[in-house]
């Protein structure tokens, strides 16, 4: 009895040296599985960005030319670090602004309606600061210019028409829900009415209408003019300036490159400086004029009031703001007087100013 009594002790012994046992031989044989599992998750880690997404929506929103609000930036892929060139991208919240114009290039029937279309007239750089797609055709080439306006009538043409329809449908629907409503009231004592003010509180929003890396999110103003609220999907090419800092090179929109944004806007700032000069000769000979009438020139420190005096007998268009958005100045006395634009840097006394004189 005493030894049936200590195999018995002996195996319950074992047995639980064995169980203590299973978790470590489970573990044992999983070890080899582990290493896997962990090579495979080093493996599939992503490498570290060039910048981080913050960095990289900055650097876009602070584009050569642009203007740009961070919240209008959308960053969707960023290059790993070592890689060249460095390139990021990013959608951006954009606007056009088009023109209800005659369409040139359908043949025109007799009498005095015309067919018309939307032309796309500028495109904005900034808060309330836009520019215009002719300055491009010099850079870039009348041809691509063209394209780039076509594609995007194209699509707010299209949009158009998937508005009409959409407020068409709606106000079917709405038809609908009013006799519903009106039947339902007979019965409920005004339940139905009050369900219907609620449903007619949630707008329906409108569906955006992607084509390529355009997406039109809303149309408005209508009439002869329109703005147009658009997402641009973007490449942009980055590289550092001489203080190590990261800035766009060059942005590309589907297979179309700007090539350097520097000598694309060094283009641009010589067309609007000439535009500037124009303006500001204008103002000129309207100043001249006044002063073989009167005498003398026009006493002021502000472009207002100089405006005051020459509009409109002596100047019949108005100029007030320089091709850059900012104010021309004037300074002057009975005797003389400076007219300037700050140039493309928008401050005065530097190597850009635009200047006419007369002492």
């Amino acid at each position: 009895m005493k030894a049936k009594g200590k195999r018995q002790k002996a195996r319950v012994k074992n047995e639980i040296a064995s169980r203590r046992a299973l978790p470590f031989i489970f573990a044992f044989c999983l070890l080899p599985f582990a290493f896997c599992l962990c090579d495979s998750a080093s493996a599939e880690k992503k490498p570290k960005p060039a910048l981080s997404v913050k960095e990289a929506r900055g650097v876009i929103a602070a584009t050569p030319g642009f203007k740009l609000k961070t919240g209008a930036v959308k960053v969707k892929e960023v290059s790993p670090s070592g890689a060249s060139p460095v390139t990021v991208v990013a959608e951006v919240k954009t606007a056009f602004r088009l023109a209800w114009v005659e369409d040139e290039s359908a043949p025109q029937a007799e009498g005095v309606f015309k067919r018309k279309r939307w032309r796309a007239d500028e495109f904005r750089t900034g808060d309330r600061e836009w520019d215009e797609f002719g300055l491009l055709a010099a850079p870039l080439g009348a041809a691509r210019v063209a394209a780039v306006r076509r594609t995007l009538e194209e699509l707010v043409t299209e949009f158009e028409a998937q508005l009409g329809k959409q407020r068409e449908e709606e106000k079917e629907r709405e038809a609908a829900e009013s006799a519903a409503a009106e039947s339902a009231t007979k019965s409920d004592g005004g339940e139905g009415k009050r369900k219907k003010k609620e449903k007619d509180k949630k707008k329906k929003n409108t569906k955006p209408l992607t084509r390529g890396p355009l997406t039109i999110k809303s149309l408005s103003g209508m009439g002869s003019s329109a703005v147009a609220e658009v997402v641009v999907e973007a490449r942009f090419l980055l590289s550092k300036d001489e203080g190590g800092k990261w800035r766009v090179a060059e942005v590309s929109i589907g297979d179309a490159a700007s090539g350097s944004l520097d000598a694309l806007w060094q283009s641009v700032n010589a067309q609007k400086a000439a535009r500037a000069r124009s303006e500001l000769n204008a103002v000129r000979d309207a100043l001249e004029a006044y002063r073989r009438e009167r005498g003398f020139y026009v006493v002021a420190e502000d472009l207002t009031v100089l405006m005051d005096h020459l509009s409109p007998r002596f100047l019949r268009r108005i100029v007030r703001i320089d091709p850059w958005h900012n104010p021309y100045r004037y300074t002057g006395t009975t005797a003389a007087y400076t007219l300037l634009s700050d140039g493309p840097d928008g401050k005065t006394g530097t190597t850009d100013d635009v200047t006419v004189k007369q002492f």
